[in-house]
Parts: structure tokens; C-alpha cells; sequence
């Protein structure tokens, strides 16, 4: 949220307070523990950054792989702190979710790579197509793992 509104050219006023507002509504979720409360406010932080690319001039960000990852990571964070669990973790258990959510956020940059390079029309060859077919079944297989696997 706060790159969104450094970065704005146009009415930085108004993603601030977009953002600001889902800040706001993403930590009464996690201090009130209300699982309803928290993905609102992930929706309007990532609203803000939508304001932020509709309002500015210029190309393509490219930092828009980043900011995705950033926000698949405080998703995952986030439901991880609203989770009702009994006990502690073990720590093999802990390193395997951090080790997850490593892997998630790095596929979610991924695709986001590929796709903002499909989005602008580069070129770059056979190679490039070659790694790009290689991450989108990457971060789908990842997906497909992180979905099918019961919550630990």
C-alpha cells in the first residue's frame, strides 16, 4: 500500500485512504480474530494498488510480480495467525510451512513474470517461451499441492 501511494502520480490521496481502510480492516480481523474482517481488508490493500496502476500514466509496472507475492505472503501470514490451533507447532512442521510459503510466494512471482511479459508483447525467443511454459506448470503444480495437502 504505502509503494502504491509513493509511487502515484495521480490522486495518491485516495489509494491511501483505500489503503489505509484495509489496513485498518486486516488488523481488527487479526486482533479480533473475525475471519470475515481480514480478507476485506487484504482486498481493499490490494484494491489500492489496483487504483494506483488505473490511475497512473505511463507503461506497464514492473513491479507488479513483486507486489503480488508480497500479498500472497500476508495472506498466507495472516490466515496463518487467525488458524485456532491447540499446541504449538513442531518445528519440522513450522519449516515445512515456511518452506511453503517460500515456494508459493516465488511461484506467484513467477507467473506474475511471465504474464506481465506476455502482457507487453516481449520476445524473447524459444527460450523464453520454454521457461514460461515451464513456470505456469510449476505454479500450477504448486497450487495443486499447497490445495490438495490437509491443513497442518
Amino acid at each position: 500500500m504505502v509503494y502504491a501511494v509513493l509511487a502515484g502520480d495521480r490522486l495518491p490521496e485516495i489509494v491511501a485512504v483505500v489503503g489505509a481502510t484495509g489496513v485498518a480492516l486486516m488488523a481488527f480481523g487479526l486482533v479480533s480474530r473475525w475471519t470475515s474482517a481480514f480478507p476485506a481488508g487484504l482486498a481493499g490493500v490490494a484494491a489500492a494498488y489496483g487504483l494506483y496502476l488505473a490511475l497512473r500514466n505511463g507503461a506497464v509496472d514492473a513491479r507488479a510480480p513483486a507486489v503480488a507475492a508480497a500479498v500472497f505472503a500476508a495472506a498466507e501470514l495472516g490466515f496463518w495467525s487467525l488458524q485456532r490451533t491447540p499446541s504449538r507447532s513442531e518445528r519440522a512442521v513450522l519449516l515445512r510451512r515456511i518452506a511453503a510459503l517460500a515456494a508459493g510466494a516465488a511461484a506467484t512471482a513467477l507467473v506474475g513474470s511471465v504474464l506481465l511479459v506476455l502482457a507487453t508483447g516481449a520476445s524473447g525467443g524459444v527460450g523464453l517461451e520454454a521457461a514460461g511454459v515451464a513456470a505456469a506448470v510449476l505454479a500450477v503444480a504448486s497450487i495443486a499441492r499447497l490445495s490438495s495437502r490437509a491443513s497442518v
